[in-house]
């Protein structure tokens, strides 16, 4: 490995935060990670890192240094940009992250279309709800459930967020139908729980002013497949996204509970790739062909 390389490598090192995660990026070892950090050290004859058995913290040099190898990345992943923007077939990997229920609902058909129309091109998908760091770890474009705060990044709008409480037909004939706030004390509830805590906390409107109920949790997840699926099993009413329930309420599996009340909505569905000044033409036409999915959507809400 070159030193621009080794340049490289200490730049995803410092945004993975660990040389393991790096590795596991990498699909490399991390012994291997660790031995070239420590030779670009010895070529620069200077301590980068400091290193202890649970985390790693930037020398003042590693600091200075770190700007420029991430300069330098930025360089490579731009030319590699532009050669894939001139490039008139479409062909190799696009590496797309997406939210999980949201990409086996609506990514995948996308992907399935744009292969049959582009044999040549390869995908890699990851559906996980974490948040990506798309250019760290060499994402061609993300969708997310976010308010967009990187300036480094792209984001074009999917969808809003219209949020519904919904049960099975089983589950309100053995509990009841709720008729109002006061009555879903009585209830049981399924809850999504992910890395950043258990939502048991329901925003809604009452006039302009908004409350919150916290619900009765019977049982918790981290999959929005997972949760409508126990929703759908009887085990309790779950809150969850219009564009996520859609064909449920239409073939009758799921009712949504107290319509009238209107709860407040999620964050917004974005598309979110890295701003640069040659949009590689396999990425673009992912791009173009999901906005035109989602709008032609029933669920699809401006």
């Amino acid at each position: 490995m070159d030193a621009a390389s080794r340049l490289v490598l200490f730049a995803d090192v410092i945004d993975s935060g660990s040389f393991s995660k790096a590795a596991s990026r990498r699909n490399v070892n991390r012994s291997m990670v660790s031995k070239q950090i420590a030779q670009l050290e010895e070529h620069l004859g200077v301590r980068l890192l400091n290193r202890t058995t649970r985390s790693l913290s930037l020398t003042d040099a590693g600091h200075s240094i770190y700007h420029h190898a991430n300069g330098l990345r930025n360089q490579l992943l731009e030319t590699d940009a532009l050669v894939a923007s001139l490039r008139k077939d479409v062909s190799g990997e696009l590496r797309v992250s997406s939210t999980t229920h949201f990409g086996r609902l609506h990514v995948m058909p996308v992907i399935k279309e744009l292969v049959e129309s582009y044999p040549e091109l390869k995908i890699d998908l990851r559906l996980e709800d974490r948040y990506v760091d798309i250019v760290g770890e060499r994402y061609d474009v993300a969708i997310r459930i976010t308010s967009p705060v990187d300036s480094s990044l792209i984001a074009r709008k999917l969808t809003n967020n219209k949020v519904v409480m919904v049960a099975s037909p089983d589950y309100l004939k053995k509990r009841g139908t709720p008729q109002n706030i006061e009555d879903l004390s009585n209830h049981y509830f399924v809850v999504y729980a992910g890395e950043n805590g258990i939502m048991n906390n329901w925003a809604y409107y009452e006039g302009s002013e908004i409350k919150n109920y916290s619900v009765n949790v019977h049982t918790k997840v981290n999959d929005g497949s997972a949760l409508l699926e126990t929703a759908k099993n009887g085990l309790g009413i779950g809150l969850t996204l219009f564009s996520e329930c859609y064909n449920e309420l239409q073939n009758g599996s799921l009712v949504q509970v107290m319509p009238e009340v209107k709860f407040k909505e999620f964050s917004s569905t974005y598309i979110m790739y890295p701003s640069r000044s040659h949009v590689p033409q396999k990425t673009r036409l992912f791009i173009d062909r999901m906005m035109a999915y989602v709008a032609q959507q029933a669920f699809y809400i401006e």
